[in-house]
């Protein structure tokens, strides 16, 4: 069992995130790691970057206070084509993520919420780009 308690979730950019992590597992992990990342999900290809990490002593119990200083960007965003995400991951080499803490990192404490396109500006040059490979009726 692993237990993420984070003091604060809403974050401002260049913000420091802290907290504790306490974990008590079956067995001694490899590399037990927590840390600090963004990610997409959506459509599309997905993308991460972790930000940084911090070691966790590999043993089967212990706890650990932890902080972290956000950078400025990515900010936290929820789309129809594209979500980005920052979270806090504990990880162990061969177990894999072990468990996740999502947070929200924006100028407002607030995830930033994208609306549908309805009328693009590349709307126009696309068509008649597309006109060049469609055949024309003789």
């Amino acid at each position: 069992m692993i237990t993420l308690t984070v003091e604060r979730k809403d974050l401002r950019p260049y913000e420091t995130v802290t907290g504790r992590v306490e974990w008590t597992l079956d067995a001694v992990p490899k590399d037990l790691e927590l840390r600090l990342c963004w990610f997409t999900r959506g459509r599309g290809t997905e993308e991460s970057e972790t930000v940084e990490t911090l070691p966790l002593v590999d043993t089967a119990s212990g706890a650990r206070e932890f902080s972290f200083v956000l950078p400025g960007e990515p900010w936290s965003v929820d789309g129809p084509l594209i979500s980005i995400a920052w979270a806090l991951e504990v990880v162990a080499k061969k177990q894999g993520g072990l468990a996740l803490e999502e947070l929200v990192v924006s100028p407002d404490r607030k995830e930033r919420k994208l609306g549908e396109v309805t009328d693009p500006r590349s709307a126009g040059k696309s068509a008649k780009w597309l006109k060049r490979f469609i055949p024309r009726p003789k």
